[in-house]
């Protein structure tokens, strides 16, 4: 077992060597100075763990040297040692987290109590530490256990839904390619069979394209963060919608402002803005309005997509931003869709530290608004 190690700051060169031939070497390694300079090298240089320290030393107060230090280890045991004792020197020093207080001159026997109970102090104050780390870190493991397990139910949960989604359109295949092989269909209606089989085919390729794009956004790759200006991509997005917009009579204003630049990715920040627009061009009806715009707010930047469409129940709210949702009124009017496309939209944001909101209402519309910080 190792010694405790003691050093000595006095600045009087017999009571130095004094305290070491007073505390014997098998079981304590000591180590003297009469400069406080050199006393706290020592100390910074590690390893100590009591140190008898005079108050009286050309230019300087024992007791000031406390404070330097327990900023260095808190756990030092710091004692007292002056010929110019008075109870209001002791309760200073005591105050200033000294352990004890030796009156020059001090006997053997009254060194080596303080200088043990000083030690014993450390011992239990150290372990006490420890047990807290200890306690702290079973925390910490189980808190971590609780998460694993939460995250292991939910990728549980996730695949049976891909599994759903991905199987319903294949089946709905298979399902007509049977009834035309067994001859249930008629040469006038096979048309029809194939253009439904096209239809579920696209489904299908859409929900595999966005389950790649939701994968992607799941790899942590801090080195692919640029700054993005953020109108450019909407401005490159937007026109991908324009011709559908115009198709069906839907007027789309783009109200966009100087903002500074955000952190992340530029495809993914175009993977944000198609699904916005994408959602609000595909639920909006004939004739109806879509507005986007792009503001700056003190160190944010506000982006905001709203629409006149059909809007998404109460009630069914809270799970917009969750895996393969869809809402009533949507599978009712048959608008086929993924049900990811806005768990795409929280993901780019998230990662870019910002967050979405959505306000929506029957027959009313839905507007969608984010806040980024704005890159450095």
């Amino acid at each position: 077992m190792a010694k405790p190690k003691i050093l000595v700051i006095d600045d009087e060169v017999n009571i130095c060597q004094a305290i070491r031939r007073a505390l014997p070497p098998d079981r304590f390694q000591v180590d003297t100075t009469i400069s406080h300079e050199e006393g706290i090298q020592k100390i910074l240089a590690g390893g100590c763990d009591l140190v008898l320290l005079d108050i009286m030393m050309p230019g300087v107060n024992g007791i000031d040297l406390i404070a330097s230090i327990h900023e260095h280890d808190p756990e030092i045991v710091c004692i007292i040692i002056t010929g110019y004792a008075t109870v209001e020197l002791a309760v200073r020093a005591i105050k200033e987290g000294a352990y004890d207080f030796l009156t020059k001159p001090f006997s053997v026997s009254d060194l080596l109590l303080a200088v043990n109970q000083g030690l014993e102090r450390r011992k239990l104050s150290l372990e006490a530490k420890r047990a807290q780390e200890m306690e702290a870190e079973a925390q910490r493991l189980s808190e971590e256990k609780e998460r694993l397990v939460e995250l292991d139910r939910a990728k549980q949960q996730f695949i049976r839904l891909v599994t759903h989604e991905l199987k319903a359109p294949v089946s709905a295949i298979q399902y007509y390619l049977k009834l035309m092989q067994e001859g249930y269909i008629s040469p006038d209606e096979q048309a029809e069979i194939v253009r439904r089989c096209m239809a579920r085919a696209d489904e299908e390729l859409a929900l595999i394209g966005d389950l790649l794009e939701l994968g992607r956004l799941q790899v942590v790759r801090p080195d692919s963060q640029t700054s993005v200006s953020l109108s450019d991509v909407l401005q490159e997005v937007i026109e991908e919608f324009q011709a559908e917009a115009e198709q069906r009579n839907i007027k789309v204003e783009i109200l966009v402002e100087a903002v500074p630049p955000v952190l992340g990715s530029p495809d993914q920040f175009k993977s944000m803005w198609s699904n916005l627009l994408s959602n609000a061009v595909k639920y909006t009806l004939e004739g109806g309005r879509i507005s986007v715009s792009l503001h700056a707010n003190g160190p944010y930047v506000i982006g905001e997509v709203a629409d006149t469409g059909i809007g998404i129940p109460l009630e069914e709210q809270d799970n917009l931003f969750t895996e393969f949702f869809r809402a009533k009124n949507v599978k009712d009017l048959e608008i086929q869709g993924t049900g990811l496309g806005l768990v795409i939209v929280k993901h780019v944001i998230e990662r870019a530290g910002g967050e979405i909101e959505a306000e929506s209402a029957p027959g009313h519309g839905s507007t969608f608004t984010f806040t980024l910080p704005a890159g450095e």
